[in-house]
């Protein structure tokens, strides 16, 4: 898997939010100060409980029933500082983030809670979290890896913990029945046990730490492997398609057009679906029971008890495979649009991170990006893999601003007043790659179908609400700093800003893209030493049509989309962070995206 471990030692202060509180119904000046210091202020020092948007990886986004926005995530730090078992960040407002104290599990990460988890092992962190609720509870499926390569150890697993409160503690399902009695009577009431925690894990078996091994087992092999059987059934040697799918990043397939699971019928049974793994075999899709959370079995049987698994019991591959750099992925279903969408994390998490997105009529698929490429990877295009997933966020930098790098680990979500966020960690080019940040981006889709964000971080104050409005040609006239994304798999020895070492990275992922300049003239055509072409808004008077030509009069595309008011926060006056902002796509030609902000005078 990507290597998520942060070697440095810093960690954050951030003065703004220590000055006005975090929960008090925040003034349009303290908006704004955040904003401005949200990340000039990041330093070192402090405490868990300081970090705000700081630290915070893998990000999970889920709203409760009160309004509450929770964010939960990797037990990553700077230095390793603060506490393992998956952090927890709320907000009301979605722009300010108050980080716990106290991790979800509100316990050391130590021998006896793997113990409970049936684990030997003497360590782990957990990753990747997913959260919701019913039932009256909170059920949050995570990733666990261990620090033990040897035989009966798993590497990972995805395992189960159940809570009566969305701040926790959340409990091992096997035991959370005996931990809190809200909960054991919520699963009583619905006629619930769990005998184990583990929904599925993964095992990385060398050979070489079991001389009693059998003959027929090779070096190396790699098992996905239901409830406590460890050397349940050997998937396939490791050279394989099936080269096991990494137990990381599971995900509920939700519809973004209601905000609710969606449910299939699989054997007669109700049931969820769930995404999970990374580069190992590719992102695997399985289901669960719609009450219990049990893994089933493409018949229908509900495992909760150690069985040889069936085929497809633990997944089947939909993106990535053949050792493709495909992680954190998540798949939503629009209803508005019929279709399912794929987003995935790839590539080298600290130096070359992005996402990207394809789409299907179908759950399983298959998907293809916006320039028609295909998800699903072979042994001829694997090693291409940065070239697939229309790139919907990657490293970009409008000039003379604060820029990002490496965003990732999504997640998407339907807030109950209809917004579609998207929320994801990213580096920043301008402090060491160890400083990562919480950042929540507004999603929306074209009237082809396609996703498209604002990239500019989603903001609300007394008097300002980030949405779709009309606005007038004359307020979308003007000088634009806009990035057009760049795909390839070309690689280069690159030092990431605030690192010591040469990587050998894909160069168009890992230097975020500069922006260029050009002009919405008022007669409807653009103007500017990079590109040329012409643009039009429509009669609602947000919805745009760019078509791009390059400054010798090439067509590059027809780019569909939005424009609207927003606040830039990688502005670093902090007076002219207002700006007219368009997104778009073009799903025709290239696949690629194409977005730029307003230069204010």
């Amino acid at each position: 898997m990507v290597n998520k471990i942060v070697k440095k030692s810093l960690l954050i202060t951030f003065s703004a939010l220590m000055t006005y509180g975090l929960f008090a119904a925040p003034s349009k000046r303290d908006v704004d100060r955040y904003v401005y210091t949200k990340y000039s202020n990041a330093t070192s020092g402090g405490s868990q409980a300081e970090w705000g948007a700081l630290n915070c990886h893998d990000p999970k986004i889920f709203q409760d029933d009160d309004g509450t926005y929770y964010v939960y995530s990797t037990d990553a730090a700077i230095g390793g500082a603060g506490q393992k078992g998956i952090q927890i960040r709320k907000s009301t407002d979605l722009v300010h983030w108050e980080c716990l104290p106290r991790s979800a599990t509100q316990k050391k990460w130590d021998k006896a809670w793997l113990q409970w988890l049936g684990y030997n092992a003497v360590t782990a962190s957990t990753w990747a979290p997913t959260v919701i609720k019913q039932n009256g509870l909170y059920y949050m499926f995570h990733g666990i890896i261990t620090d033990v390569r040897s035989a009966g150890y798993p590497d990972a697993a995805i395992t189960l913990a159940i809570a009566s409160s969305a701040e926790g503690p959340f409990y091992p399902a096997a035991l959370a029945a005996s931990k809190d009695e809200v909960i054991a009577e919520a699963l009583n009431k619905i006629g619930v046990e769990y005998s184990q925690s583990n929904l599925v894990r993964y095992t990385y078996y060398d050979r070489s730490f079991d001389f009693d091994a059998p003959e027929s087992v090779t070096e190396f092999d790699c098992y996905n492997t239901g409830a406590y059987d460890t050397h349940n059934k050997m998937e396939a040697d490791i050279n394989s398609f099936s080269y096991g799918f990494g137990c990381i990043d599971p995900e509920f397939v939700a519809d973004v057009a209601t905000g609710k699971n969606m449910i299939y019928e699989i054997g007669g049974r109700k049931c969820y679906a769930l995404t999970y793994g990374s580069w190992k075999g590719g992102i695997a899709l399985m289901y669960v029971d719609a009450l219990s959370l049990k893994s089933v079995s493409p018949d229908g049987q509900e495992m909760n008890a150690p069985a040889d698994s069936k085929d497809g019991a633990f997944g089947i591959c939909i993106a990535g495979g053949y050792g493709a750099a495909y992680e954190g992925a998540q798949v939503i279903y629009n209803s508005d649009t019929g279709y399912y969408y794929i987003f995935v994390s790839m590539g080298g998490l600290e130096n070359e991170y992005r996402v990207g997105v394809g789409r299907s009529k179908t759950l399983d698929g298959p998907y293809f990006d916006a320039g028609g490429k295909t998800m699903y990877l072979d042994p001829m295009i694997a090693s291409r893999y940065h070239e697939f997933g229309s790139k919907i966020m990657g490293g970009e930098e409008l000039k003379g601003e604060f820029g990002w790098r490496c965003p990732g680990g999504q997640s998407i979500m339907r807030s109950k007043d209809g917004k579609i966020l998207f929320a994801c960690h990213s580096r920043t080019n301008f402090k060491p790659g160890y400083f990562f940040f919480l950042q929540i981006r507004q999603m929306f889709f074209t009237q082809d179908g396609w996703p498209v964000l604002n990239h500019n971080e989603y903001y609300e104050d007394d008097d300002f609400t980030e949405k779709l409005a009309p606005l007038s040609p004359a307020d979308l006239a003007g000088t634009y700093n806009a990035v057009l994304t760049v795909r390839s798999s070309k690689i280069e020895h690159y030092t990431p800003y605030g690192e010591g070492s040469v990587a050998d990275v894909h160069i168009d992922d890992a230097v975020p893209t500069p922006s260029q300049e050009l002009t919405l003239n008022e007669d409807g055509s653009i103007g500017g030493k990079t590109y040329s072409g012409s643009w039009k808004l429509m009669e609602d008077g947000y919805t745009v049509e760019l078509l791009l030509k390059d400054a010798k009069g090439a067509e590059i595309g027809t780019f569909k989309g939005y424009a609207l008011s927003a606040v830039d926060w990688a502005i670093k006056n902090p007076v002219a962070r207002k700006v007219i902002s368009f997104t778009s796509i073009d799903s025709e030609k290239t696949g690629e995206y194409f977005w730029g902000n307003k230069k204010n005078k």
